[in-house]
C-alpha cells in the first residue's frame, strides 16, 4: 500500500504551484521519523549547514578569514592531455554537491544555511615554468604550494576549492589543490582522486552521483539532533561528562606552532613491546598509544579522570564513504585511572571506552557541550586514511609535500583551550608525524615531552604489565 500512497502524495505535489513544492516537501519531510542514518533528503533546497560549519563559518567572519583552508598537492610525471585532466576536474565538482556548496547567512538569523550551486565552477590557473632553471621550478613550486595553504576561501561566494597546475616540463606537472575545510576532510582527499582518476580515464560522463550527498548529512544531522533519538543520546552523553570541567584557554589566546613527532621502533624498542602487549589484551595500536597518553596526562594534571579527544572520519553510513564533504567529528574518551591500575587493566578500560565513544560519533563536539566549551586540551589520532592508488593512464603520480595541516580551529570550539593535537600515521613501519600546538599554553618541548612520555609508560609497562599503579611510578 505505501507505494501507491507515494505516488499519490507526488502527484500531489506535482499540481502545486512551483514555489509551493519546496515548502511541501519541506514540510512533510518533517513530519516523517527520522532514521537513524542519513537518507537522501526531500527537494533540492539550501538546507541547515552542520554544527561544525556553523562554528567555522561563524569564525570566519569575526575572528579570522582564511584559518579553514587546506591543501594537498601531487606531482605528475608522463605525457598529461591537461584538457581532459580540466574536464575531469569540472566532472569531479559537478559530482560531488560539496564542491559547489556555500554556507550563507540564514534570514531568520537561526543556524546558516548550506546551499548548492547548480553548475560547477572550476577555478583552475595554470603556470608555465618550463623555461625556467631546475632550482627556479623547485622554489616555484615550494612558495605556489605555500600560497595555496594561505589562499583566503569565500564560503559565501561558493569560492571554496581552487587548482593550480604547474607545468615544469613537457613530461612534469604539479596539480595543488587548495579546498575549504568545512567542505572538505581528510577522507575526502582519497575520493576526489580517485573519481579524477576516473574522470581522466573514462571521461567526465562516466563520473555518476554518489549514493548521499554531504548536504543529505547537513540535513539529516540537523533532524536527527531534534527528534526523540537525538535529544534523549545528546543528554546520555552529556550526563557522562558532567562531572568533568571544562578546558581552560590559554591567557595569551591562540597561536599555532608545529613540531614534528616520531616513536622510535625496532626489536625491544618500548613502542613495539608496548604495541604487542596490548594486541595480546585485543587492544588496537591506537587503544594502547591513548592509554599510554592518559597516564602522561593523569601524571601531569593530578586527575583520575582524562579525557582525550581524537577525530574520527564520522562516516557512519557505508553510503557516505564516497562523498566528499566535512563528516570529521571529534570524539571525547573519557580515560578512568582511579584506584590504580595496572597498564593491563587501564588497557581494558581503554578498550571499553573507546567503543562506547564512538558508538556515539553522531553527536557533533559543538551540540555535545556549552557553546565554544570543550572538555580536553589533547587531541590525539593514529590516521588510518585508505590508501588511493591514483592512477591514470601513462601518467607516474606521486604525492608532493606540503606545509603541516591546520587543524585546531577545526577540532576545536576553543582553539585557545588546546594544548595539542598530535596527529601520528603509520608508514613504512614507522610511526609519526606532526603535533600542531598553541605557541600561548605550551613550548615545543612541552608537546615532545608528551611523546616520550608515552615511550616511558609503555617501557614501564612492559616491565610490569599487572602491576598497580601505573599512574603513580
Amino acid at each position: 500500500m505505501a507505494a501507491p500512497l507515494e505516488a499519490g502524495v507526488d502527484r500531489a505535489i506535482a499540481a502545486l504551484p512551483e514555489s509551493r513544492r519546496e515548502l511541501a516537501r519541506m514540510l512533510l519531510a518533517a513530519r516523517r521519523p527520522v532514521p537513524a542514518r542519513p537518507a537522501p533528503r526531500s527537494g533540492a533546497g539550501p538546507v541547515p549547514a552542520t554544527a561544525l560549519q556553523a562554528r567555522l563559518h561563524r569564525r570566519e567572519q569575526h575572528i579570522r578569514p582564511g584559518a579553514g583552508t587546506g591543501s594537498h598537492a601531487v606531482r605528475l610525471t608522463g605525457r598529461l592531455d591537461r584538457g581532459r585532466l580540466r574536464d575531469a576536474l569540472t566532472g569531479v565538482v559537478a559530482r560531488h554537491e560539496a564542491l559547489r556548496s556555500r554556507i550563507t547567512d540564514s534570514p531568520d538569523g537561526g543556524r546558516p544555511q548550506l546551499s548548492v550551486d547548480p553548475e560547477p565552477t572550476l577555478r583552475l590557473t595554470v603556470t608555465d615554468l618550463t623555461d625556467r632553471t631546475p632550482a627556479v621550478r623547485k622554489e616555484a613550486v615550494r612558495q605556489q604550494i605555500a600560497e595555496s595553504a594561505e589562499s583566503v576561501l569565500d564560503l559565501e561566494r561558493g569560492d571554496t576549492s581552487r587548482f593550480r597546475l604547474l607545468a615544469l616540463g613537457p613530461e612534469e606537472h604539479v596539480l595543488i589543490l587548495a579546498s575549504h575545510l568545512a567542505l572538505f576532510d581528510g577522507w575526502s582527499s582519497g575520493v576526489f582522486l580517485t573519481d579524477l582518476a576516473a574522470g581522466y580515464r573514462d571521461g567526465a560522463d562516466s563520473l555518476a552521483p554518489p549514493d548521499l550527498q554531504f548536504p543529505d548529512y547537513a540535513d539529516w544531522q540537523q533532524r536527527w539532533l531534534a527528534s526523540p533519538d537525538g535529544v534523549a543520546e545528546l543528554e546520555l552523553r552529556r550526563a557522562a561528562f558532567a562531572g568533568v570541567p571544562p578546558a581552560q584557554a590559554a591567557p595569551g589566546g591562540f597561536e599555532r606552532g608545529h613540531v614534528p613527532v616520531r616513536l622510535d621502533r625496532g626489536p625491544g624498542s618500548p613502542l613495539d613491546t608496548g604495541l604487542a602487549l596490548g594486541a595480546a589484551q585485543g587492544a588496537t595500536p591506537f587503544m594502547t598509544l591513548l592509554a599510554a597518553l592518559a597516564v602522561v596526562l593523569a601524571r601531569r594534571e593530578g586527575s583520575t579522570d582524562v579525557v582525550v579527544g581524537t577525530p574520527a572520519a564520522g562516516r557512519f553510513a557505508t553510503q557516505l564513504e564516497g562523498a566528499v564533504g566535512q563528516f570529521t567529528t571529534v570524539v571525547p574518551i573519557m580515560i578512568d585511572l582511579a584506584q590504580d591500575p595496572s597498564f593491563a587493566q587501564l588497557l581494558e578500560r581503554t578498550r571499553a571506552s573507546v567503543a562506547d565513544a564512538l558508538s556515539h560519533q553522531r553527536l557533533p563536539v559543538d551540540e555535545l557541550f556549552a557553546a565554544g566549551t570543550q572538555p580536553y586540551s589533547v587531541l590525539f589520532a593514529l590516521h588510518n586514511y585508505p590508501a588511493v592508488p591514483f592512477g591514470l593512464p601513462g601518467i607516474e603520480v606521486s604525492q608532493q609535500p606540503g606545509p603541516p595541516a591546520r587543524h585546531l580551529e577545526l577540532y576545536s570550539p576553543d582553539p585557545a583551550a588546546t594544548l595539542a593535537c598530535i596527529g601520528l600515521v603509520e608508514r613504512d613501519g614507522e610511526i609519526g608525524g606532526t603535533a600542531e600546538f598553541n605557541r600561548r599554553a605550551a613550548a615545543p618541548e612541552d608537546v615532545t615531552a608528551l611523546i616520550t612520555g608515552v615511550e616511558d609508560v609503555l617501557r614501564q609497562a612492559a616491565e610490569s604489565p599487572t602491576a598497580p599503579g601505573i599512574t603513580t611510578r
